[in-house]
């Protein structure tokens, strides 16, 4: 086990954000356009940052960031993916938090103490 990483805090907070941000921000789609997809991705996105920065918190293993960054990437990408790029402030959210996320999950795996990474 290792020490606790600062940056699954910045994860954590990160999750918190994508998973609550649709509920808390009033975003009116363009005409004919839903907001399902965008919704779906943020929060289980979302919860998933929130429980692999939780578990990597609690018990860290090298698994967590590897999942991590996953998530954080395909956050970067997903609002071409699902066709929300449109609305400028949900492209930007998830862009900016899948970059937080992505890099968190880098620093970690770059340290020079994190043997088990593999």
């Amino acid at each position: 086990m290792e020490r606790m990483h600062w940056q699954d805090w910045v994860t954590l907070l990160a999750g918190i954000v994508l998973a609550a941000a649709l509920f808390v921000v009033d975003i009116t789609p363009p005409e004919g356009m839903g907001l399902q997809a965008a919704t779906w991705n943020f929060v289980i996105v979302g919860l998933a940052a929130i429980a692999t920065a939780a578990a990597a918190l609690y018990a860290y293993q090298g698994w967590e960031e590897w999942v991590a960054l996953g998530l954080g990437l395909w956050m970067i990408v997903s609002p071409w993916v699902l066709g929300f790029n449109t609305i400028a402030v949900l492209m930007w959210l998830a862009v900016i938090c899948g970059a937080i996320i992505a890099a968190m999950a880098v620093f970690v795996l770059i340290e020079p103490k994190a043997k088990d990474i593999f």
